[in-house]
């Protein structure tokens, strides 16, 4: 039996808020991301309001992934670096990209808004699961 230690869980589920924060940002991809679902900057400034409820269910849901990598990847031995960045890919690969997939499909969203959100999740499982093996 191990103990769990939640800082690197928490490191992991901050690290997501953090890549998400660059990811969507205008200066980097948030003006494609607006563009590609749709989104106006009228409609940007009426969901900023509740700017602090996104970031804390976003900061909870990232804290569950975390929570969840972290108990997989002690139950199949993953133990160094390498195999931690081969995890997050096969995570990526297994979990995110086919959900992600569905919703493409049936909510008839661009290919670049999939390529967009899914190339975010590849990052974030990738570090995600990099920092839970530290």
């Amino acid at each position: 039996m191990y103990e769990l230690s939640i800082w690197p869980v928490i490191a992991a589920a901050i690290s997501s808020i953090l890549i998400g924060y660059f990811w969507y940002h205008p200066r980097v991809f948030g003006t494609l991301w607006m563009r590609e679902a749709g989104i106006t900057p009228e409609m940007a400034e009426h969901g900023a309001r509740y700017r602090h409820v996104h970031f804390l269910f976003g900061f909870l849901a990232a804290l569950i992934t975390a929570y969840v990598a972290r108990e997989l990847m002690v139950q199949i031995g993953v133990k160094t670096v390498a195999a931690a960045f081969g995890f997050g890919i096969v995570i990526w690969i297994g979990f995110v990209a086919p959900v992600a997939a569905s919703a493409f499909l049936w909510e008839h969203r661009s290919f670049k808004f999939y390529v967009l959100n899914i190339s975010y999740w590849l990052l974030v499982c990738v570090v995600m699961s990099v920092i839970l093996v530290l």
